[in-house]
């Protein structure tokens, strides 16, 4: 299943944001403060609940819309643990639409709303859906979580606390699924080649903590380097079958720890992995990942989608398609004027 369709009022900075086509890559740039994570989170929360809700239903009898309050709660961690507090200031009331596709047809439809007093329950709910959808979902966060992986645990699964968002306990459990020796799929086998010739090692799991292999050598986490460790977590959810076709994958700026020449490589395996049907968001500042996106999407001539957030009285939204180059944004703004002032001083000297 892929997302088709968004409309958020009156959550969080937004007063309202439609956004009506999603590709299979989705890349949303904004300065700091403009709401691009809270976008990421509102989009995993209720891919995630639906996946929950689909294997979880006979189990505990849980509602959607109970597993959708829990995880929006644990995901964003609002202060006074209380759903009403991501309701707009100068608002009165939350509301979401979405919509998702099967193959490109049957949709299916959820909503939800709720108001500023309201805690941990959400009354006010729509479904109307064909039948119970398989999806999987999958969010990468911007902080490493290998070193703190028995906080995390911790933090989420003993003491029950606000600390550490959900995305990072979930995570967790997606890389606890144990890797398996048999070669995955030509396509998959390509990606993870192109992905360990960046970094040869593998992660491994060993008295309960991660460790990298290379060969008979073996390295703790704290030893090993913030970008081999995120390119890492990629090629273990993708070995051990986490992120195959179907998956909606969810990256907070994903050139975190990444020097540009890896960037290049990393967004190269992921639009790969979006030609095996896995739907992709990204929330990114780098000029890289923006050009890197935008060669792809010419050379292939494939739509990617940019979702351009800017700062007015409301967070204003624009939309434009990589496949016809990148608009001015202000990652491209930056860019010239660091440009400008080196030929400045070049002239003064």
């Amino acid at each position: 299943m892929m997302f088709k369709y968004l409309l958020l009022e009156d959550l969080g900075i937004f007063s309202r944001l439609e956004w009506q086509k999603h590709q299979k890559i989705n890349i949303i740039i904004g300065e700091n403060d403009t709401g691009k994570t809270y976008i990421l989170k509102m989009l995993y929360c209720i891919a995630k609940s639906i996946e929950e809700y689909t294997k979880r239903a006979e189990a505990d009898n849980k509602s959607w819309k109970e597993i959708l309050a829990e995880k929006i709660l644990w995901v964003y961690q609002p202060s006074k643990m209380k759903l009403g507090e991501l309701v707009r200031k100068s608002g009165s009331r939350l509301h979401v639409e979405t919509k998702l596709t099967r193959n490109g047809t049957n949709e299916d439809e959820y909503s939800f709303s709720f108001g500023k007093d309201t805690k941990d329950t959400i009354t006010k709910c729509t479904v109307s859906a064909h039948k119970k959808p398989e999806l999987n979902a999958l969010y990468i966060p911007t902080k490493e979580v290998l070193t703190a992986f028995d906080a995390i645990a911790t933090v989420n699964e003993q003491l029950k606390i606000f600390g550490f968002d959900q995305t990072h306990q979930d995570l967790i459990q997606s890389l606890r699924i144990p890797t398996s020796l048999k070669k995955l799929e030509q396509p998959l086998e390509d990606i993870l080649d192109n992905l360990q010739n960046l970094f040869p090692g593998e992660l491994s799991r060993e008295q309960k903590r991660f460790i990298l292999k290379r060969g008979r050598e073996k390295y703790e986490m704290s030893q090993v380097a913030e970008g081999v460790k995120r390119v890492s977590i990629l090629t273990t959810l993708i070995r051990n079958k986490t992120i195959k076709p179907g998956t909606i994958l969810f990256i907070d700026e994903p050139e975190t720890n990444l020097h540009p020449h890896t960037i290049t490589a990393l967004c190269n395996m992921l639009f790969s992995l979006s030609q095996l049907d896995v739907q992709i968001y990204i929330a990114t500042h780098s000029y890289f990942v923006l050009k890197q996106f935008e060669i792809l999407a010419r050379r292939h001539q494939e739509s990617i989608q940019l979702c351009c957030l800017e700062k007015g009285e409301d967070i204003n939204i624009k939309f434009h398609d990589l496949k016809a180059g990148i608009p001015d944004n202000p990652i491209i703004d930056a860019s010239i004027n660091l440009y400008e002032e080196d030929v400045r001083l070049d002239l003064e000297s």
